[in-house]
């Protein structure tokens, strides 16, 4: 909550987070309310919650005048603000131990509703707290911080285990499948008549699908509700569909589970003994970041060259002038000789280049904004793809390293060295 979500200054990571965590305990969130930071309005949004069996709430317990969310909440549970000094106690040693004097407004964070249980921040000075709230028949009101970390890690460390211990929680058996290379229409023609039959299927009367359009990429969700007398094992029911899923969902399928395109061509890489390198223009080291952001990348990835200024390009991969000045900077001549120049000043096994236009402005006729090259080379096989991407500048870069992680996949498919069913260190794939 709080006036900088409805106004666009911040982004509500906090719903996404909370969403996902009930997910995976087996919780359905059925709604999402964002109020300002008014204590009626926080107040009568917490009233709303009478016919769930729990709520969540966050923001809104700092130390300045617009953190008003405990004051609010004592309000909604009809009881005062008292202050606990144990609770107080800790947050001045939380300050000592950083090296400062907590400053006097800071107190007013060891205020909790008199009928509150305190949740333990481990990483922040803002603890948290559980009410019920006769006002919303009894339902226990669990508050946390804003801040996202915070939030994520009370809710890890001491509200999940507090709900799995109040309520029996079953998690819905679900299936992620992710694509890159055809949209949601596409794959939803080829998928729901296998969803429908599946439906006549024990234990998968209750399947659904959903699709969520992250470009370039498409995730495909099949859950099954198992009913309360079924005796079928629903998660390996759900898995008998992959088979036939995978085929339709062809060529764009990359794999089954959470692992993202990057952890799993990292790890293709790291299984093969396999070191890459980069060379990259228009998205001026994209490709790089969103490697190395992988965990154990530096096992798999060498280095990259960001050749933005054609100069770049001749002096240190070696592509030859003339062919830029013939065919131009975008084209596939260009991307396959900073693909091998790539190659050949790291030394690596494999090379991916991307050379195109980002825009808004550069475009032409031929080249409009848009146009990019991506060209993986292992020294024995290129792969190349030319896109023609639309969106802004940042949409163009970002669907241009997702492509060009892409390619690298299929090209290791291709060689043997990966598989759509192989999750990163697992066994089975990730549901």
């Amino acid at each position: 909550m709080g006036d900088e979500l409805l106004s666009g200054d911040t982004v509500n990571t906090n719903a996404s987070d909370i969403g996902a965590r009930c997910r995976q305990l087996g919780i359905t969130l059925d709604r999402v309310i964002t109020v300002r930071d008014r204590i009626e309005e926080i107040s009568a949004a917490i009233r709303q919650s009478a016919d769930a069996d729990v709520c969540f709430v966050s923001g809104g317990l700092g130390p300045t005048s617009d953190d008003r969310t405990a004051e609010a909440v004592a309000h909604a549970a009809g009881v005062e603000l008292l202050r606990d000094e144990a609770a107080l106690a800790r947050i001045e040693a939380k300050f000592a131990a950083m090296g400062y004097e907590m400053p006097a407004m800071n107190r007013k964070q060891a205020d909790f509703p008199a009928t509150a249980t305190i949740v333990p921040n481990p990483i922040g000075t803002a603890e948290g707290f559980m009410v019920s709230v006769p006002a919303a028949g009894g339902c226990p009101v669990y508050v946390m911080p804003g801040v996202p970390r915070e939030m994520r890690r009370m809710f890890d460390s001491e509200i999940a285990p507090a709900l799995a211990q109040r309520f029996e929680l079953v998690p819905t058996p679900r299936r992620i499948y992710r694509a890159l290379g055809r949209g949601e229409s596409s794959l939803a023609r080829a998928i729901e008549p296998i969803v429908e039959q599946a439906r006549q299927l024990p234990g998968l009367e209750s399947l659904f699908v959903h699709y969520r359009a992250t470009s370039p990429q498409v995730l495909v969700v099949l859950e099954a509700e198992p009913t309360p007398d079924s005796t079928v094992d629903v998660h390996a029911a759900l898995r008998e569909l992959d088979a036939r899923i995978l085929d339709a969902m062809e060529p764009a399928i990359y794999g089954i589970g959470d692992a993202t395109l990057a952890d799993r061509v990292v790890d293709a890489l790291g299984r093969a003994g396999l070191r890459i390198s980069t060379a990259e223009s228009c998205t001026a080291g994209g490709l790089g970041a969103t490697i190395t952001a992988v965990p154990g990348s530096s096992a798999v990835f060498d280095g990259g060259i960001i050749s933005y200024a054609n100069a770049v390009k001749t002096g240190l991969l070696g592509v030859d002038p003339q062919v830029l000045e013939t065919h131009g900077a975008v084209s596939e001549p260009v991307a396959r000789a900073m693909a091998e120049g790539a190659r050949k000043a790291t030394g690596t096994d494999l090379s991916v280049s991307i050379t195109g236009i980002a825009g808004p402005g550069g475009g032409s006729a031929e080249k409009p904004v848009g146009t990019v090259h991506i060209d993986v080379f292992d020294g024995e096989t290129h792969l190349h793809k030319k896109l023609k991407l639309r969106g802004n500048r940042g949409n163009v870069r970002h669907c241009s390293h997702q492509w060009a992680l892409k390619l690298v996949w299929d090209r290791l498919c291709a060689r043997g060295l990966a598989s759509v069913l192989s999750s990163p260190n697992s066994q089975e794939p990730l549901s």
